[in-house]
């Protein structure tokens, strides 16, 4: 074999693991994509007491390079990420930032922590961040999946009360015009109405297994008087116009 068909040959390699390792980080750009909301970190013991201002987040966008901004707790950053094969993620050194000043607010070390960072791991919604120093975990924030019930404001009693054995939940598909679920005793679906911030479940069906002591119509009930909804990061909050009617949240891993 001549040299110019060697050179050719491994000129065709470079090509097509090139090619690969794009493709990789292409798919990996598309999972990083959404906003991703503070959930753990080796340098807090208690994200609420660190952050009181409310929790960061970050925000992916699928670019050709991929953009990143966010909330470090006290100000909006933004800036560039790059990926690389074998999941390998790297942060500026430096955010844009905003210049608000936060009073005993762990800003700074949310952000070195972020400058620290080598890879990550991602998996239903969960992404952590890793470091030679640590660990940062996020949960993606996004309407779709199962949300389970938390609070009710329907009468005085608590949630935990209401269903101490099985909590009710729906599952939500931004994509689909229905929702399914369960009342923690029956399987429920139905007509999902969405409009920027407005929320309606008509026309609520349900199996009919009987379940003793279960207050399958508290939950229900509730559903079909809900016009709005927020994401309040990893809480969905259903509201009848601008009163709290309950508080979801998602389960991960």
């Amino acid at each position: 074999m001549n040299m110019k068909k060697i050179f050719l040959l491994l000129a065709a390699a470079t090509f097509i693991v090139s090619c690969a390792a794009k493709k990789e980080i292409k798919e990996d750009q598309t999972l990083l994509n959404g906003t991703w909301e503070l959930a753990g970190a080796s340098f807090s013991k208690d994200l609420a007491k660190d952050f009181k201002e409310g929790l960061p987040t970050l925000t992916f966008e699928n670019a050709e390079n991929l953009s990143v901004y966010g909330y470090d707790g006290c100000n909006r950053i933004n800036g560039k990420a790059v990926l690389k094969k074998n999941q390998e993620i790297s942060f500026p050194p430096n955010f844009i930032s905003t210049m608000m000043a936060c009073n005993k607010v762990k800003s700074e070390d949310f952000k070195s922590g972020l400058t620290q960072v080598k890879s990550y791991d991602l998996k239903n919604n969960v992404l952590i961040l890793k470091s030679d120093t640590g660990e940062m975990k996020f949960h993606k924030v996004t309407l779709n999946g199962n949300w389970y019930l938390d609070k009710i404001y329907v009468g005085k009693i608590k949630a935990a009360d209401l269903y101490p054995y099985k909590k009710p939940f729906i599952k939500i598909d931004i994509n689909q015009p229905v929702f399914s679920g369960n009342s923690a005793c029956n399987a429920i679906n139905g007509q999902l109405l969405m409009y920027q911030n407005t929320m309606k479940f008509n026309h609520i069906t349900s199996t009919k297994m009987f379940c003793d002591g279960v207050n399958e119509k508290v939950f229900t009930n509730a559903l079909e008087k809900v016009t709005h909804y927020k994401l309040d990061g990893t809480r969905l909050i259903l509201l009848e116009k601008e009163k709290k009617i309950m508080e979801l949240v998602q389960q991960y891993e």
